[in-house]
């Protein structure tokens, strides 16, 4: 990486710990994996750069604001957005409170929460993530949703880096079909611990047994959900465990992710059994949002494209009267190598506010975040749409500000309130 691409990088890292998403350790690499005598520089080096954060926070609007700039670079290409003939999402009204309980959930996580009893708290040596389990016995959804937390550490991101493929053996039915090593490895971990808080929460209250289980989370939070979530739905002797014994024990069983990152050579879907049917498993992408595609040859690109210079406007290559969008440049962009997981559902706004989109809680002054809130509050029109993985493979998505959890619940919740009153 050259020096360039390096102070890009840094950029980058910083504008998503400004957004809760945390900072990336580009090496991949944990503390066992380094001398004692790197570790301690390590430490040395995190609790300068907790000192410096904290010493920053007065200037992390105006930081994020310019740094937002930066990266607007990508909309000059017209690949940084799909067709405008993309088919629309359709739903059964019963599917948009299960839509908004994952998002709410997916948020919630990012909270404290570790004198709650519903709460498993993470723990490196073991490798598990930050997760809620919560019962919600409403009257439309009886639901127990299991949400698991997404990047918010450098420890975390050292497991979103190591993405050699690696066999599902003994954990999903096609052995096959290779996976992130760090999300399964996380995966793996996370088995034992989520089936043992179901199981109380089942004979805490047998009558639970009639309740639809609802997995969900944001970033990587989400890729691990999707890995559990086809787990639990695998049906090989070898994949038998602890969370699949309990899948007979929920009515309905699904997942819902937003923002997640590639998993899989072949993307996961639910079994195609009848029995399945009525089993939701969606992946929501905001357009713009990077991390669906988020692989090192993907990254890299990106890097790049922050480098290079802008493209001429549309107006200098062409003739009045032309259609402008047609004439934009395309970046190009390598082949993935990893799918999402799930049914993948884009969302936009029809009038996209490219400097909208989050209500970034403890980063910003109380002013900065004001602003940012009011901006989204203003996209009244949110648009769905069903795409597939091949149309995702040539679009350059590299706005950091379109992966905010609370930009994808706001959506969601814009989405819900339109299906109802178009109903009612």
């Amino acid at each position: 990486m050259t020096h360039e691409q390096e102070r890009i990088w840094e950029r980058f890292e910083r504008i998503l710990e400004l957004l809760g998403g945390g900072y990336v350790d580009e090496d991949g690499v944990s503390d066992e994996d380094v001398s004692d005598a790197h570790q301690g520089e390590r430490r040395r080096l995190r609790h300068r750069e907790a000192r410096n954060r904290e010493q920053d926070k007065n200037r992390s609007s105006k930081l994020l604001a310019r740094r937002a700039n930066y990266f607007r670079k990508v909309y000059s290409y017209s690949n940084s957005r799909l067709s405008f003939s993309l088919p629309p999402l359709k739903l059964y009204l019963p599917t948009y409170p299960l839509l908004c309980l994952a998002a709410q959930y997916s948020r919630l996580v990012y909270d404290k929460h570790e004198s709650s009893p519903n709460y498993i708290s993470p723990d490196w040596r073991t490798g598990t993530k930050a997760t809620v389990i919560q019962s919600v016995p409403l009257d439309d959804v009886q639901t127990i949703v299991l949400a698991i937390r997404g990047t918010q550490t450098i420890r975390d991101w050292t497991i979103n880096l190591r993405t050699g493929p690696k066999s599902p053996r003994e954990f999903l039915d096609d052995p096959s079909n290779l996976c992130h090593s760090g999300f399964l490895s996380v995966a793996k971990k996370m088995v034992r611990p989520v089936a043992a808080r179901l199981r109380a929460l089942l004979e805490e209250r047998p009558g639970r047994a009639s309740y639809s289980l609802l997995l969900t989370g944001h970033s990587a939070g989400g890729a691990v959900a999707s890995l559990l979530y086809c787990h639990m739905l695998s049906e090989r002797d070898e994949a038998a465990s602890e969370l699949t014994h309990l899948r007979a024990f929920f009515k309905r069983i699904h997942c819902i992710t937003f923002g997640a990152p590639p998993i899989s050579i072949k993307p996961l879907q639910k079994p195609a059994r009848t029995q399945y049917r009525k089993f939701v498993f969606f992946s929501f992408i905001n357009e713009g949002d990077p991390v669906p595609r988020a692989e090192k040859t993907y990254v890299r690109s990106l890097l790049d494209l922050y480098l290079s210079p802008l493209p001429a406007p549309a107006s200098q290559q062409q003739r009045p009267g032309k259609d402008k969008h047609k004439t934009k440049m395309i970046w190009p962009i390598p082949l993935p190598t990893l799918s999402p997981a799930g049914r993948l559902v884009l969302l936009r706004a029809r009038e996209m506010e490219r400097t909208a989109g989050l209500g970034i809680r403890g980063a910003l002054s109380t002013h900065a975040r004001q602003s940012i809130e009011s901006a989204v509050n203003r996209e009244e029109d949110v648009e769905a749409y069903g795409v597939t993985n091949g149309q995702l493979q040539d679009a350059v998505f590299g706005d950091p500000l379109m992966h905010v959890m609370d930009l994808y619940a706001r959506r969601i919740e814009i989405l819900a309130v339109a299906a109802v009153t178009v109903r009612v």
